[in-house]
């Protein structure tokens, strides 16, 4: 099967490359609407189809991987991917870089290297997960359907998704296997990963109570014992990093209060519940001109966000509860600050779904993948020359 996934990967992997590369003459102007492309990205000497898989938060992961926390507002982002990073680049450096300005080609290297690892992994423990309640054929289905996923491509972009769909889906594995330490310590790393960590919390919980419930496990027993022991692991990622901020910066919150000041008009104090920030989407599209690409994100990121909610709730007494906690949680989380923006991309955790949806569609499955795979190459072409996705 390991040979069948990495065969899945490659041809994955070709297409993107493929596709990044046409983008460079269908989209002769690049975008670059992002900051230190050319002192992160561009100083590879690689060309576009390749470095423009680092643009946006993966110039941020650069940086804070060669230089750790220096910049302002660059706690926003979480440490364990830039960790990672910068423990495994072993690479020689170019001495004669200003590393104070440039980012050394060598961090792009390993950090593009462990986001297709990784994904590799992941797709391997999908697989192993989704056979535990359906045959082959829908496992095998739910990896060609996680790979086609319109936004997909953020996995093998210098970004934390294919680092945090591992450890999410190791800590599902391990728990459904009744392995809640390990469940702990993959929810852990999770949570030190993307504030989204922490949603496995609950889920871990009900996975402790539809096992108590079924008498897989029983209460007062060495394995309960255990499971909350790994309950109370897995929130320690988000803990220690809290800790480490407050210690260096004086604000334990500093993940959320940066928000802010990377745009998109987020929102670090007030909560905005869902229904103002669909308003708010409604006079965007009243007032922005239909051509423009803000017209074009804001539609995707409200198309994205009402289609894979409306699925997961149609979905909700079919799947595992733990599962719809989780999903949930990672559709509307990110609202509370007033907007969708990189819905798009949160949505891939909404991977648990997946199964149930090939089931679901049996032959017809076939024509919402070749719809997908249509827009992923719209949308991973426009990533590329630099411009704002999700």
């Amino acid at each position: 099967m390991f040979r069948k996934i990495l065969s899945l990967f490659l041809v994955w992997r070709i297409g993107l490359f493929l596709t990044a590369l046409l983008a460079s003459f269908i989209i002769p102007v690049y975008g670059n609407s992002f900051p230190y492309a050319n002192v992160a990205l561009q100083v590879t000497n690689l060309p576009n189809w390749v470095w423009g898989f680092g643009g946006f938060d993966g110039v941020h992961y650069l940086r804070i991987a060669q230089n750790g926390y220096n910049a302002e507002f660059s706690q926003a982002f979480f440490p364990l991917y830039p960790v990672l990073i910068n423990i495994f680049n072993v690479l020689p450096k170019n001495l004669t870089l200003d590393t104070r300005i440039f980012v050394d080609p060598t961090y792009f290297y390993i950090a593009f290297l462990i986001s297709n690892i990784f994904l590799i992994a992941s797709l391997w423990i999908f697989y192993k997960l989704t056979r535990i309640d359906f045959n082959h054929k829908i496992a095998t289905g739910s990896m060609i359907l996680l790979l086609s996923f319109p936004t997909a491509f953020y996995f093998g972009a210098i970004y934390t998704e294919s680092l945090f769909l591992f450890l999410t889906l190791c800590s599902f594995y391990f728990a459904r296997t009744n392995k809640f330490i390990l469940a702990g310590i993959t929810g852990a790393l999770a949570s030190a990963t993307r504030i989204f960590g922490l949603l496995l919390v609950p889920a871990l919980i009900l996975e402790v109570y539809l096992k108590v419930k079924s008498r897989e496990i029983k209460l007062k027993s060495k394995e309960f014992i255990k499971a909350v022991i790994g309950i109370l692991i897995a929130p320690a990622g988000t803990i220690i990093y809290m800790w480490y901020l407050k210690i260096n910066f004086s604000d334990p919150l500093y993940f959320l209060t940066s928000q802010p000041s990377f745009g998109a008009e987020r929102s670090s104090t007030d909560i905005i519940l869902l229904p103002q920030v669909f308003y708010r989407y409604i006079k965007i599209f009243a007032t922005v001109p239909l051509q423009s690409h803000a017209f074009f994100s804001a539609a995707l990121e409200f198309i994205f966000s009402v289609v894979i909610l409306i699925a997961v709730i149609l979905l909700f007494k079919k799947i595992r509860l733990s599962y719809f906690i989780f999903i949930i949680g990672c559709l509307i989380i990110p609202t509370l600050t007033g907007t969708l923006s990189s819905m798009p991309r949160y949505v891939l955790m909404s991977f648990l779904a997946f199964p149930l949806i090939v089931s679901a569609l049996g032959n017809s499955f076939k024509y919402l993948l070749f719809s997908f795979i249509i827009l992923q190459i719209v949308l991973l072409s426009l990533f590329i020359r630099g411009y704002w996705v999700a």
